[in-house]
């Protein structure tokens, strides 16, 4: 076991020279150093992993995910860059040298935070089998993927049942919580959250298309109140606004065709609760979200004022 580890040693002081005197010098990695072609890459190596760096710890549940001067993702626009750079030196992986290795460890940190669990997976994988100084940190980094693209795994099956979803998406939202409590304080809690978050929104949307009003208002409320340091939160109270005031215009509409009579009580608090819900929304942050709320309002008061004008 001592023979094997001081070989390993060995093998990675060896390869973190060249390394290091590589990434010192900010050496531009152009086609023609693997080919021979004179066609170069637009950007170096260390440009687009400094770049990438730069944004590996953005708390992308809290704030929008950072873009580039064209507007493009800063994740996709880095994995498109060191995929270009993997093309041009263009080696079967047996071949991989040190730079190689460093492009996929960069391209899984890429993958990780576009969320691709088992791609990244895949890429720290690669790296963590090769020896190279990178591996302990891709084998660690892997194990971490590997557990979130399992939580990430689609269900084996189609659902039987309206129940058998809500189970599915309780345990999901259950197992990412339970990851960002893991994760606390360590870039992969964002997206953990991220993804409870996403799969607490499919939880009402489910109640929604199961015809449970009632539980939806309940499990958007929850959603509303376990994300309030979300990016998302503005539309989490439109998407609860919306919910009362469907719920306000179905009492109204049971009424309007003699199903049952209006319930004055229940109607007007489900349409105090859906303002509440927008005007809590048009107090954001964010111009486009203020102006959505302020049309829900308008829109809504406009219906409103036509139930009473046509009120017996």
């Amino acid at each position: 076991m001592h023979v094997r580890g001081g070989v390993r040693s060995m093998r990675q002081i060896t390869l973190l020279a060249p390394l290091l005197g590589w990434l010192g010098g900010c050496a531009s990695l152009q086609s023609g150093d693997a080919n021979g072609g004179s066609d170069a890459p637009p950007e170096s190596l260390t440009v687009t992993i400094s770049e990438l760096k730069l944004h590996m710890r953005d708390d992308t549940y809290r704030f929008e995910r950072a873009v580039g001067p064209d507007g493009g993702d800063v994740y996709a626009v880095a994995l498109w860059k060191l995929d270009r750079l993997a093309a041009a030196r263009a080696r079967p992986e047996g071949e991989w040298q040190n730079v190689d290795y460093l492009i996929e460890f960069a391209r899984g940190n890429a993958l990780e935070r576009l969320r691709r669990y088992p791609d990244a997976a895949g890429a720290y994988a690669r790296v963590g089998a090769s020896g190279s100084v990178l591996g302990d940190a891709a084998t660690q980094r892997g194990r971490v993927m590997e557990r979130f693209a399992h939580a990430a795994s689609a269900p084996e099956q189609p659902f039987a049942s309206g129940a058998e979803e809500l189970e599915f998406i309780g345990g999901r939202i259950a197992r990412w919580r339970e990851l960002a409590l893991e994760f606390h304080d360590v870039p992969q809690e964002s997206l953990a959250r991220e993804e409870a978050e996403a799969w607490e929104v499919m939880r009402v949307d489910a109640l929604t298309r199961q015809g449970q009003r009632d539980e939806a208002i309940r499990a958007c409320r929850a959603l509303v109140e376990s994300n309030r340091e979300s990016k998302l939160f503005g539309h989490h109270l439109l998407r609860l606004g919306d919910l009362y005031a469907d719920s306000a215009r179905g009492e109204q509409l049971k009424a309007r065709t003699n199903l049952s009579p209006l319930d004055a009580a229940k109607y007007d608090t489900l349409l105090d609760q859906a303002f509440s819900a927008y005007e809590l929304a048009a107090e954001g942050h964010q111009p486009a979200m203020r102006r959505e709320a302020r049309t829900r309002i308008e829109s809504l008061s406009s219906y409103h004022a036509e139930v009473r004008a046509h009120a017996p």
